[in-house]
């Protein structure tokens, strides 16, 4: 697996422990769910289930890479030069200060600013999923937009992190807590902004690389899949299954009822949307200040999932999946030759792992050749046949193209 740029691995791994308001549990005895709708979850074979854009509402399906961008990297990496700027600010000013007062002053100030960027970059991604769906703007644009809000919402949790750390450097001052719920509910807000394809894209802007990126966008959700190397990688956002408004139902569920908590209440409604990965282990839980927004997370058997329910609903509105292409279950063949070139198509799931071999159907051996997928390329199989990509939703025809011969299969019950 190709490395995540060090910049980004620095702050994931910085954010991941802000402070102890809500920790992170294995639940105990679930109690009775407190809803029994099941979103936009899907079955897949050998694997965790995940959140999908329902059929009925994906308004652009395509497959796009974004590449060197030169404006897109410039304005990226001055927006977070000028939040780094106001860190150390931060940082210097919180030291000068001698009240216990002035630092509360000083840290709710900061948190004002990042609670305000965290806001606009919501609203700019939003924006950005309603246009592309209505046509106004390309899948290249979309995704440049996606890569920006991913890189500027990774440097706000570092700045963040700042903030939780400024009490060690001041003596008898620790971080009051409305500040420390505060600060860990943007914190929730800012990690549904983050994930691994938006981290993908970033690479590929600043390094020149050309990652094809399978992308389903509604109204109001995206999902965002590719294959890196040896692993499959998906983010999936459905705004409309995310109500901060609302109760949460896990916490009022835990108060009327004694003998349980808040975690075992999410824990079984997790275990209805998860059933896979309940029968092999229990994921651990977070949740975040009064946001509402609850993180499972699970190393499992073929992957990692993160997933996040919105506590008001108590469905997921965000979720991150990587999986090994090694322990991908195919579930259907199609082949197609022309002549010497023959192409076989192992499949795995709507929107999730491809296989695309290539050989020469007389000797057996693997073939280069060019994939397309409905005319859009996703890539080459290489000396040795092989191309994992993405298969779309719906209906579609996959064309390989050698020097002089081209085979195609087309797939009508995708």
């Amino acid at each position: 697996m190709r490395p995540l740029p060090a910049l980004l691995v620095a702050l994931l791994l910085v954010t991941a422990a802000v402070i102890p308001v809500a920790g992170v549990t294995s639940a105990p005895e679930r109690p009775e769910t407190v809803n029994n709708t099941i979103p936009s979850i899907n079955i897949i074979n050998n694997t965790t289930n995940q959140l999908s854009v329902p059929d009925s509402e994906v308004r652009q399906a395509t497959y796009s890479e974004v590449g060197v961008d030169v404006g897109t990297a410039v304005h990226s990496g001055s927006t977070r030069l000028h939040e780094r700027h106001e860190t150390l600010s931060f940082e210097e000013r919180f030291q000068q200060l001698d009240t216990n007062a002035a630092r509360s002053r000083l840290i709710d100030d900061r948190l004002s600013a990042v609670e305000r960027q965290q806001a606009a970059l919501d609203d700019r991604q939003d924006t950005a999923m309603s246009r592309y769906a209505a046509g106004e703007i390309s899948a290249a644009e979309f995704l440049r937009v996606r890569m920006v809000v991913n890189a500027e919402a990774a440097e706000l949790l570092s700045t963040l992190d700042s903030v939780n750390s400024a009490p060690d450097s001041a003596a008898e001052y620790t971080l009051g807590r409305p500040s420390a719920n505060r600060l860990r509910s943007i914190e929730g807000e800012l990690r549904t902004l983050t994930g691994p394809a938006g981290t993908r894209l970033e690479t590929d802007i600043t390094t020149g690389e050309r990652t094809p990126m399978y992308l389903e966008v509604a109204a109001d959700g995206y999902m965002l899949a590719t294959v890196d190397d040896s692993e499959y990688i998906r983010e999936t956002r459905l705004d409309g299954e995310r109500d901060p408004a609302l109760t949460d139902q896990f916490l009022a569920t835990a108060r009327n009822d004694s003998t349980t908590n808040r975690f075992a209440v999410a824990d079984e409604r997790a275990s209805e949307l998860y059933g896979w990965l309940y029968e092999r282990q229990r994921p651990s839980f977070t949740y975040y200040g009064t946001s509402g927004i609850y993180e499972l997370t699970a190393t499992h058997s073929n992957g990692r999932l993160v997933s996040y329910i919105d506590a008001g609903t108590t469905n997921v509105f965000y979720e991150e999946q990587t999986r090994e292409l090694g322990g991908v279950e195919t579930t259907a063949t199609e082949t197609g030759v022309n002549g010497s070139l023959q192409v076989t198509l192992q499949r795995s799931a709507e929107s999730g792992p491809l296989r695309v071999s290539t050989t020469n159907n007389i000797t057996d051996e693997g073939v280069d050749a060019n994939v397309t997928v409905n005319g859009r390329s996703v890539g080459s199989t290489g000396s040795d046949g092989v191309l994992w990509t993405v298969e779309p939703g719906g209906d579609y025809t996959l064309n390989v193209t050698t020097v002089g011969t081209r085979a195609t299969v087309t797939v009508t019950d995708g």
